[in-house]
């Protein structure tokens, strides 16, 4: 499955500028926008759907990372966490 890397190496352009592209933003020349349709086409490039559901979304959850629980007391207040 080719990516936005290379379908930019392909076209002889930037990462951003493909991303940009694929977010239809408005200062991208015809010319690159040729380059980027054909490198699509010749990858088969399809955007990826998990990736345009995973933009932006929040989770409002945070990570805690602990190597080791052997204090009593820190296992109590690890508990409501797991």
């Amino acid at each position: 499955m080719a990516t936005i890397k290379d379908v930019a190496e392909k076209a002889g352009l930037s990462v951003t500028t493909v991303s940009r592209f694929l977010n239809n933003h408005p200062y991208i020349s015809d010319d690159k926008k040729e380059k980027i349709l054909a490198a699509m086409q010749a990858l088969d490039y399809e955007p990826s759907t998990v990736a345009q559901q995973m933009r932006g979304v929040k989770t409002h959850r945070i990570g805690v990372l602990i190597s080791r629980i052997t204090n009593p007391s820190s296992q109590t207040w690890s508990m409501p966490w797991k």
